[in-house]
């Protein structure tokens, strides 16, 4: 699965922002070079960053990894704003602090094939009346849902604004006006090929869902995106 954000890059540094996806295998970091990061970052131009940081590759006090995600909080200082997408090897370094760097982590997910999705939380309803999950145990199949656990650990809100799984694009659904999930027995208002974003589970009740229109992850702020598949998956 993939996500992307939105982005709003200043006319100056338009070529230079992006989304940048590094896989946790490729990097690694000394918290030394963090705290030498933040110095430069706040005592220099917006050119002299470039050719500092420049030097510090000639000097190897940086990681290749790493360099990619510094580049991106570079580029951000010019008015922009870019997404770095994590797994966790961003976490230790406390990557939001560094100004224009914004991170999501992934926590796990639930692809079992279950009635009840277990969310974030760990909560999931006991009621069959509010099972989100699967039909029958006979497989992942199109029309079932899976939840995918992700949490904002950046310093201000992030809005998804691509979420692909396989080749399919998946568009948003809010569950207003009650913002709950509904079972997966009803094709409204979440139906095949879209997802929506729960933020608790209750145990006899439906989960809850975010409010409003715009598929928007609060600062520090954990959930769930349960996703209704458009094709039948294989899941290990």
């Amino acid at each position: 699965m993939s996500l992307s954000t939105e982005t709003n890059c200043g006319k100056k540094i338009k070529k230079s922002c992006k989304v940048i996806v590094i896989e946790p295998k490729d990097y690694v970091h000394f918290e030394q070079n963090v705290i030498h990061l933040r110095l430069f970052q706040s005592k220099n131009t917006l050119s002299k960053r470039f050719k500092k940081t420049k030097r510090m590759i000639a000097k190897r006090e940086f990681s290749p990894a790493f360099v990619i995600v510094i580049f991106v909080a570079v580029a951000a200082l010019g008015g922009g704003m870019n997404f770095v997408l994590s797994q966790g090897y961003l976490n230790s370094v406390e990557a939001s602090n560094l100004y224009g760097v914004e991170t999501l982590l992934f926590l796990g997910y639930d692809a079992t094939d279950n009635d009840a999705i277990v969310y974030h939380d760990g909560l999931k309803s006991n009621s069959q009346a509010y099972w989100h999950g699967n039909k029958s145990e006979d497989g992942i199949k199109h029309g079932e849902r899976i939840g995918v656990y992700v949490k904002n650990t950046s310093s201000q809100k992030i809005t998804l604004k691509t979420l692909m799984l396989a080749d399919s694009v998946y568009s948003f659904q809010h569950m207003g006006p009650r913002y709950t999930m509904t079972p997966y027995s009803m094709a409204s208002p979440l139906d095949n090929k879209e997802y929506t974003i729960v933020t608790n589970g209750n145990r006899n009740a439906p989960a809850d869902t975010i409010t409003g229109n715009s598929p928007e992850i609060m600062p520090g702020q954990s959930v769930t995106l349960v996703i209704e598949l458009d094709q039948n998956f294989n899941v290990d």
